[in-house]
């Protein structure tokens, strides 16, 4: 379907041969525009208006690359990451990145993640089994990602500021008895390094009465 003329730096909404809904919002002064895609004309409107907002207080995001979960997180871990941290931590990224992150939302638009596709991924990890420390770790992986695309104006939000991550279980952790303290007193006094293990042993007991 042939859209409308529109005066020059106007925005167009029109419907494509694919049956949706198309936006295109110019610039302020420059060819770039901004293209958003939605199954009815009152979504894409409604979309229009708020790209013109975000044009007009100059938060827009910039136009190019179309880029998707996948391959922003590729590109983010191995040629943007990978540069800065280090290899505990790049590991640690790659694992968030490749084994949980895109199988489950890959294939999301970057610009139409939302935090609740990020709630509802975090809650499916969990009932799979992953562990609350995993989700948070991944949660703070695309924090992380994301936030870089927000520095580089692929993104005017970021989702994952705004998302909440499963509460951390606080495992109990219960406290030596004053005879195994004992026992493990004589022991120590039989290493090479006897005061090292009593203070060690003593950080331990200290720990163990702050969870009381």
């Amino acid at each position: 379907m042939a859209k409308s003329r529109q005066p020059n730096g106007a925005s167009s909404i029109f419907q494509g041969k694919d049956g949706c809904w198309h936006g295109y919002v110019k610039g302020n002064g420059r060819p770039d525009r901004c293209h958003v895609s939605r199954k009815t004309c009152t979504d894409v409107t409604k979309a229009v208006r708020e790209l013109e907002k975000q044009r007009d207080a100059g938060t827009v995001r910039k136009a190019g690359q179309a880029w998707t979960v996948a391959s922003w997180l590729t590109h983010w871990v191995e040629n943007i990451a990978a540069l800065h941290v280090s290899e505990n931590t790049i590991d640690g990224y790659r694992v968030a990145v490749f084994h949980h992150l895109i199988p489950c939302l890959g294939a999301h638009r970057l610009e139409r993640l939302e935090p609740e596709h990020l709630e509802r991924f975090y809650q499916r990890m969990r009932a799979g089994g992953s562990a609350a420390g995993t989700a948070h770790q991944v949660h703070r992986t695309v924090r992380a990602a994301l936030n870089e695309a927000v520095r580089r104006r692929h993104l005017v939000q970021n989702p994952a500021t705004i998302a909440k991550a499963p509460r951390l279980e606080e495992e109990e952790v219960e406290p030596y008895t004053v005879e195994e303290v004992q026992r493990l007193l004589v022991e120590a006094n039989k290493q090479r390094h006897a005061a090292r293990w009593v203070i060690a042993l003593a950080w331990a007991c200290g720990r163990a009465r702050s969870w009381d």
